[in-house]
């Protein structure tokens, strides 16, 4: 009779491990660019990154969203200019909605706020600069230009006179 508790024990236990490994994978919500990998800023270091809060109904946003593909067009070896749904959209409507607004770089999904330990901005556009070393460097509201980011960024390279970003 020990025998048949003994086993019935050790498969509870194993089903317990089971599902709780289940449940910890179904928790993982971090935030990942469109590889499926974790987001994190280590993976863009050495570059600026460009983090832009967009919406669909957002007219500044639409504006200002060839300016960001001429920026990641211009610098791709410097900034990576990422995208992010304020409102929440992802998996394939993300990508299918990327596409229609004519997004040319990357985007986050989900939104990587938790992740950085940002706040949701309130208006939008809102933009995030990192700097290589992955610190927040700047957060600007409302629509930018590629010049206008390069100038902030030219901005925060002075003090430190590092090496300017390549034409």
């Amino acid at each position: 009779m020990s025998f048949f508790w003994a086993q019935a024990r050790s498969r509870v236990r194993k089903g317990v491990a089971i599902f709780f490994l289940f449940m910890l994978a179904a928790c993982n919500h971090s935030a990942s660019d469109r590889s499926d990998q974790p987001f994190s800023l280590k993976t863009y270091a050495g570059k600026w990154v460009v983090l832009n809060y967009w919406a669909e109904w957002c007219a500044p946003c639409i504006k200002e969203i060839p300016e960001l593909n001429l920026l990641q067009a211009e610098h791709e070896d410097d900034i990576a200019v990422l995208a992010v749904n304020f409102d929440r959209v992802t998996g394939a409507e993300l990508i299918t909605l990327a596409q229609k607004m004519g997004i040319q770089f990357g985007s986050v999904d989900p939104d990587p706020a938790d992740t950085l330990r940002l706040s949701r901005p309130v208006s939008l556009p809102t933009t995030y600069i990192f700097d290589p070393t992955g610190k927040l460097a700047a957060k600007l509201v409302g629509p930018q230009t590629s010049a206008e980011l390069l100038a902030r960024i030219e901005t925060v390279l002075a003090p430190n006179k590092a090496t300017p970003l390549a034409e």
